[in-house]
């Protein structure tokens, strides 16, 4: 009971500021829908919705993407979001369904924000765990699920107050599917019953690659390693496809193959890959790099230009219709929403961001079914059990820490080591991943299974 004493007593405490930040952010972001959904006005729903799925910003909608698609096709859905770019994702991908912002964690606010709805079902992907709401849901009658479940491990290894009421908030859960053992272990080891905990899979399996050239019903077969030289013929002979590539990228054929593709990076990936870029560059090559927050772009943009490194903005050149010069050598930022799967099949090696920062490794299975090498930073736990099986079949490269030397050096050693591999090791490499990766293509399928199986959704 102190426990929830005391979140009620920060919740009163803050409000003020909780106002400001969304009366900031509506103004901010010219969007009011903001303020009133936070405070649990919902003005009016296209759709009368039993289900809501709950999606916490940008990346949680792209990986519930084929879930939501398969799911809709028996339920009227509505989907929530915390952030802005969460919401215009959503309309980006779902454009006949009602998008609304979740709200505050406050007691007659979620109350308020429920009755508006009208919701039998609230289905929480990922991570998402808010004492109140859960609560009000239970009292309420309206079943609430997590699917795709994980939970940080500082929230394991944090205080007892954080603890004790997500384990009170999680009781009030129907089912929590897991996306993994080890995600399930962590629930466990937070008190929650064992009789609710599920380990399904991951849901990210699901992906389907979004080819739109002339290769794709190569790419997109199982067996990636068989049809690899039907590939590389198609490859060479297309001139097709390298309007296409060129195109899609800004990147001049002749650089296919050979650049070093930096998806979902954090701070400080930049910084600690510095040395490597700029041997890099040195040597000929492009490095892409992708921001998981695209407004770190222009941040970005100022450190390489700070330390002499080429570089591009990839929206300027769209922009204006330019392409980058067949023997430019230096650094091509993305900036864009939905660009970044255009880059990964042509990369000669994939960096997958946030091993590096407190938030941990992004989505190694997207990537993981183009067919191309994967590294990653050492912080993997967001993805562990899926790294750890993937590196047993030498599917995936961790840059581990070597206490003894630098960190810049380090990365440049290892990551160098790997790009001067031949051609064929790299693809082995690569068809290892996408094979793996495809083994697991049925995980939805058992996602949906389950759900109706419990009467949670149609």
């Amino acid at each position: 009971m102190i426990y929830r004493l005391l979140y009620k007593i920060i919740l009163f405490l803050i409000f003020p500021f909780v106002f400001i930040y969304a009366l900031f952010e509506s103004i901010k972001q010219r969007d009011w829908n903001f303020i009133e959904n936070k405070f649990g006005s919902i003005l009016k729903t296209k759709n009368i919705n039993n289900l809501c799925i709950h999606c916490a910003s940008l990346g949680e909608v792209n990986g519930a993407r084929n879930f939501i698609n398969e799911t809709s096709k028996s339920n009227n859905i509505v989907i929530s979001t915390n952030t802005i770019s969460g919401k215009n994702r959503a309309k980006e991908l779902f454009p006949d369904l009602d998008i609304v912002y979740f709200p505050f964690d406050y007691r007659f606010i979620v109350g308020l924000w429920l009755k508006n709805l009208n919701v039998k079902t609230v289905l929480i992907y990922e991570t998402e765990i808010w004492p109140n709401f859960y609560q009000i849901c239970y009292e309420n009658g309206i079943n609430i699920a997590v699917i795709n479940a994980r939970i940080s491990k500082h929230i394991i290894s944090g205080s007892s107050f954080i603890k004790e009421n997500y384990k009170k908030a999680l009781a009030c859960c129907k089912i929590i599917l897991c996306k993994s053992g080890y995600e399930k272990e962590k629930y466990e080891s937070i008190g929650v019953e064992e009789n609710k905990l599920l380990t399904i899979g991951n849901l990210k399996y699901s992906y389907i690659p979004d080819y739109t050239d002339d290769l794709s019903s190569v790419r997109n077969k199982k067996n990636y390693e068989k049809n690899r030289k039907t590939l590389d013929e198609l490859d060479k002979y297309s001139e097709i496809n390298k309007l296409t590539f060129l195109e899609k990228t800004r990147i001049h054929e002749n650089q296919k193959g050979k650049y070093l593709l930096m998806a979902s990076t954090h701070y400080p990936d930049e910084k600690y890959f510095l040395s490597l870029i700029v041997d890099l560059v040195t040597s000929g090559f492009i490095v892409v790099i992708a921001p998981r927050h695209i407004e770190r772009a222009n941040e970005i943009y100022k450190f390489f230009k700070s330390n002499n490194v080429a570089i591009h903005i990839f929206s300027e050149l769209k922009e204006n219709k330019q392409y980058l010069d067949e023997k430019f050598s230096g650094v091509l930022i993305l900036d864009t929403f939905g660009d970044l799967p255009k880059f990964y099949y042509g990369a000669r090696l994939i960096y997958v961001g946030g091993g590096y920062s407190k938030r941990g490794v992004q989505n190694i299975i997207e990537p993981s079914t183009y067919g191309r090498p994967i590294i990653v930073g050492p912080n993997i736990d967001n993805f562990y059990e899926e790294i750890i099986n993937l590196r047993k079949d030498k599917g995936i490269t961790i840059i581990e820490d070597d206490k003894w030397t630098p960190v810049q050096q380090n990365i440049a050693k290892q990551v160098n080591d790997i790009y001067k591999l031949d051609d064929l090791v790299l693809d082995q490499m690569g068809s290892i991943a996408k094979n793996y990766t495809l083994k697991f293509n049925d995980v939805l399928d058992n996602y949906l299974k389950i759900l109706k199986e419990q009467k949670i959704i149609n």
